[in-house]
């Protein structure tokens, strides 16, 4: 439970982020969040090309790395800060911020709750406790932000990519699966 605790302060010092993004516009948060996604970037490069910078970030990151990613994986902060940048760029900025929210707040409910109370396993050691909370979490973010359909749909996409398991990170198919069929709900649909 530390550990993941540990992981996840990842998701919650992205928090500012959508927070910043309501008073900033589209270009700003571009280039803020490229910046981080590049310096981000730069450290996967440098962790496959330097032997001394890999053993370095190793010592520093271990214990909050996954097996994978000890292993020369691209670390989920990498695809969390990347995931961050492509929806503020693809997405509508309510779109956006309710799907940076998802990853920040929903990832990391379906995460501590699932590790805590998590008894009823639905797909590998994703539990129906911690799928739960993710949902709770994302609809009452996207009520905020969003249509009330649009909202539900969408938390329920989210908590869905969650829950599956996908080949690809869920710090980035989250955001961008559930913010996908929003865009194409708000975009498409007679709502």
């Amino acid at each position: 439970m530390i550990t993941e605790l540990l992981r996840k302060t990842t998701h919650l010092a992205g928090f500012f982020l959508p927070l910043i993004y309501i008073v900033l516009e589209k270009s700003t948060m571009l280039l803020i969040v490229g910046c981080l996604a590049g310096i981000a970037v730069v450290v996967e490069f440098l962790k496959w090309v330097s032997e001394r910078f890999r053993d370095f970030f190793f010592r520093v990151f271990k214990s909050i790395l996954r097996t994978h990613e000890q292993k020369g994986a691209i670390t989920g902060a990498t695809y969390y800060i990347v995931s961050i940048l492509l929806c503020i760029f693809f997405f509508e900025k309510s779109i956006a911020i309710a799907c940076i929210f998802f990853i920040i707040l929903g990832d990391t409910a379906a995460a501590l709750v699932g590790k805590r109370w998590g008894r009823t396993k639905l797909i590998g050691n994703k539990s129906l406790e911690g799928s739960a909370a993710c949902f709770i979490v994302c609809a009452a973010i996207s009520l905020f932000w969003l249509n009330p359909l649009v909202g539900l749909i969408g938390a329920f996409v989210a908590t869905l990519v969650e829950l599956l398991p996908l080949r690809i990170n869920d710090n980035l198919t989250m955001p961008l699966i559930s913010g996908t069929v929003m865009h194409l709900m708000v975009n498409y649909l007679p709502l």
